[in-house]
């Protein structure tokens, strides 16, 4: 009896153990050996954000180096302290998703981030924008689901989501019937993806188009991060081919290597290595 108890003790306890690293990593890599990795926002308040994250989402926060970052399943989100520069950026916002977001929805709702019963998007304060996918297959918690980018037109997204496929062993995809384009870098049950959705360019008769979209580097969603490993190796590669790489591989002041790309709509995407596990 006693042997019995330890041994359900023992099994509780890599239970236990095993969510928590569930919960610490990046999803699984593609074959290439990517995977979405962070989310940066640039806020006035930090400490605002956070608590919203932490107290609302159940973002864990983690160390890494010298900065801190707010963990949920699929993702970190670093929030950076300053002022965003408005525009027309490419990414137009992160996707959560759950098996039930409503809980969610109240909580925000009583926190003062008015958010109505089943809204798609959400807006946090500095226009800090999610979208909302509630999921009968989604996790229990929330998570990241999707990277969304607005283009000029549907070939736009086609051929962005092709790029994606080929640079970083995302497999094809979509959502919404088709409408939405997607490069998926998990399983279809995991589902983290970059999505791509024709936005303008059609303006109504009298009313000029929307300003062609442009990197987000500077704006409320600064950029985000795709984990790579092998990250040298990985560089070498993607630039022999003729991805133009805007600041090559360094280790930065977290004890991170990273590096800077420009995807082929013309965004800045940062490539980290050493997300993986923290």
């Amino acid at each position: 009896m006693k042997k019995a108890f330890v041994t359900a003790v023992c099994s509780l306890a890599l239970i236990a153990i095993a969510a928590v690293s569930l919960h610490a990593q990046v999803a699984a890599p593609t074959s290439a050996g990517v995977s979405l990795g962070a989310v940066y926002y640039t806020v006035p308040d930090p400490a605002a954000h956070k608590k919203i994250w932490v107290e609302i989402f159940g973002a864990k926060p983690v160390t890494v180096g010298k900065t801190e970052m707010l963990k949920i399943p699929g993702a970190f989100i670093v929030l950076i302290k300053g002022e965003a520069a408005a525009g027309n950026p490419l990414v137009n916002h992160l996707g959560i998703w759950a098996k039930d977001l409503e809980p969610t929805r109240a909580k925000l709702t009583a926190a003062g981030v008015q958010t109505a019963p089943k809204a798609q998007f959400v807006d946090l304060p500095n226009a800090l924008r999610l979208e909302f996918i509630d999921d009968p297959a989604g996790p229990d918690a929330p998570a990241a689901h999707h990277i969304h980018y607005f283009v000029a037109n549907q070939q736009d997204g086609v051929n962005a989501r092709a790029w994606y496929m080929k640079t970083f062993g995302a497999t094809e995809n979509s959502r919404r019937n088709g409408g939405v384009p997607s490069a998926l870098f998990t399983p279809p049950d995991k589902w983290i993806s970059v999505d791509f959705t024709a936005a303008g360019g059609r303006g109504r008769a009298g009313v000029a188009p929307p300003p062609a979209p442009s990197s987000n580097k500077g704006t409320v969603m600064d950029r985000f991060a795709l984990e790579v490993k092998g990250i040298d190796a990985f560089v070498k590669k993607i630039e022999a081919v003729g991805v133009k790489v805007t600041r090559p591989v360094s280790t930065n002041a977290d004890g991170l290597k990273t590096a800077m790309i420009v995807d082929s709509l013309g965004n800045d995407v940062e490539l980290i290595e050493g997300l993986a596990g923290k």
